[in-house]
């Protein structure tokens, strides 16, 4: 069969640097025969290495077709972002500017910390009382690196600690064991029981940590499940409700108080706000902020750079699966995460 058009789609996401070139070789002699190559990729570094036209897509809609040539990068994140060059304001909250205690180790700190989800080895620390987080392209490894500090993927390699002493995690339960939490990007795949109740959801994660064979009594379950209903404005008919009956944002919610009812040092927040009402967001901002400012490490991670902006005090940035940057002060605005995101030379 003599091909005319070939379509790759991620054929490198889990290929190791020198497989990656050898598909770049047979692709450009595919090239040089007349075959035509349509490329699907998130890495940017690539599609300037191997590709002569890019068609920019987001949301599902057409944003328009341009010669690599005529594209520089930090221009092509801007219309992958959705946001104009021109309109770069530093977007800021009200939240007073984070200060690092001197005295005090990191909550949490990881040196080469990588997982078989394919990110680079990675260095991060959260201080007590910070909102930090990881921002980049979809496919950057935002939600990977998160999920190797939770022990959530098979971490293969890295040293962690909390509050200064080395510690292992390599499961779930033994992140949760050191007080840190972690709400998946994915509520209705790795969060919610669909078919249990509002209340049983919320106890689920402080039941699994006080163990099963010592249940809460329906009363406790109760009064815990009517606390935190209430503490999150939660629109539930009672604690007994299905919690695939609720909304969207009262589903998060429900998922929040859950990870809030383990009292956790290092709460992590993936995409908490995605898919839910606007009032629902800036309550769940407005609650990063305020569990921040009472001593609790917050790591928020949101595709709406707008959000980061707002929230966090320092952003790390990611890009084609590894650590490309960190931005704080003044440096935290769109173009400067696009300026990261981008790289060093952006003319190529």
């Amino acid at each position: 069969m003599e091909c005319k058009v070939l379509i790759l789609d991620e054929p490198t996401s889990s290929l190791d640097d020198q497989e990656v070139q050898k598909l770049f070789k047979l692709m450009r002699d595919l090239k040089k025969k007349g075959v035509g190559i349509i490329f699907v990729t998130h890495f940017l570094d690539q599609v300037y290495e191997v590709c002569d036209k890019i068609t920019v897509l987001r949301d599902g809609q057409l944003v328009g077709e341009y010669e690599i040539k005529d594209l520089p990068r930090v221009q092509l994140v801007s219309k992958m972002l959705g946001k104009e060059l021109d309109d770069m304001s530093d977007i800021k909250g009200e939240q007073k500017a984070f200060e690092k205690s001197k005295s005090d180790e990191p909550v949490f700190e990881a040196e080469g910390l990588y997982s078989d989800a394919g990110i680079k080895p990675f260095d991060f620390h959260i201080e007590k009382g910070e909102v930090n987080g990881f921002t980049g392209l979809l496919g950057s490894g935002r939600s990977e690196c998160v999920r190797a500090i939770f022990g959530a993927d098979r971490v293969l390699g890295g040293t962690v600690k909390m509050n200064g002493k080395p510690v292992k995690i390599t499961k779930p339960l033994d992140a949760m064991k050191q007080g840190i939490a972690y709400l998946p990007e994915d509520r209705k795949k790795d969060g919610i029981i669909g078919d249990l109740s509002v209340r049983d959801n919320i106890i689920f994660a402080s039941q699994v940590l006080k163990g099963f064979f010592k249940p809460y009594s329906k009363a406790e379950a109760n009064k815990l499940a009517d606390e935190y209903i209430k503490l999150l404005a939660i629109k539930t008919a009672s604690a007994d409700t299905p919690i695939k009956s609720l909304s969207g944002g009262n589903q998060q919610k429900v998922i929040l108080a859950r990870w809030l009812l383990t009292h956790p040092q290092y709460l992590i927040l993936d995409e908490p706000t995605r898919g839910i009402d606007v009032g629902t967001k800036i309550d769940i901002q407005k609650l990063v902020l305020k569990l921040a400012s009472e001593g609790m490490s917050v790591t928020f991670i949101s595709s709406e750079t707008d959000e980061m902006l707002r929230t966090c005090s320092r952003l790390v940035v990611m890009r084609d699966r590894k650590v490309v940057g960190e931005l704080t002060g003044n440096e935290l605005t769109q173009m400067g995460i696009m300026s990261t995101i981008a790289g060093g030379d952006q003319k190529s």
